[in-house]
């Protein structure tokens, strides 16, 4: 995973958490905390960070890896040199992210492997897509789509159903209320 997520992780836990428990969290990860945006790193020490913090804070890692997701989408956003054009709307963007960003990113990042979205049905209030990755992240994943439509001032209903126990595979279902 590139440095950049490991940096905004890092971000939405002091916000959120405070450097307290930020200190506390690196101490029990057994984490120094250093990452460079241009970085790849695993994201088996994402997961660990998210694991401990988890048992500090006594919060699911699910939930904390929502959290993160949430509001790491407008850093994520503003981070990449990348336009997104007249979009104006969760839905569309999503589409955008598979057919453009995710190609884009992957230029200015060529060792990253980026998820894959398979669009199940599409239509102007209603997405169902299947988000693939190996590295299992379709919480953080959820938390982005919550993020987006923030973004957009929209309210949608967001959905996550597990469609594999390892979660590489989770089918989101977005519509607009």
């Amino acid at each position: 995973m590139t440095g950049i997520i490991f940096i905004e992780l890092i971000n939405v836990i002091k916000s959120n958490f405070g450097l307290e428990l930020f200190e506390a969290m690196k101490e029990e990860a057994n984490e120094d905390g250093q990452f460079v945006k241009t970085g790849s790193y695993s994201h088996h020490r994402l997961f660990n960070m998210i694991n401990s913090l988890s048992r500090l804070t006594r919060i699911s890692s699910q939930d904390l890896l929502e959290l993160i997701g949430q509001q790491v989408f407008l850093p994520l956003l503003t981070s990449l040199p990348i336009k997104i054009g007249s979009i104006s709307n969760t839905i569309d963007f999503v589409i955008h992210v598979e057919t453009y960003i995710h190609h884009e990113a992957q230029k200015l990042y060529p060792n990253s492997t980026m998820p894959t979205f398979n669009f199940i049905f599409i239509s102007e209030n209603q997405l169902i897509m299947d988000y693939h990755s190996p590295r299992c992240m379709g919480y953080i994943c959820f938390g982005l789509l919550k993020g987006c439509a923030q973004y957009f001032e929209e309210k949608i209903k967001i959905t996550l159903q597990l469609m594999d126990d390892s979660g590489s595979h989770v089918r989101f279902n977005l519509t607009k209320l």
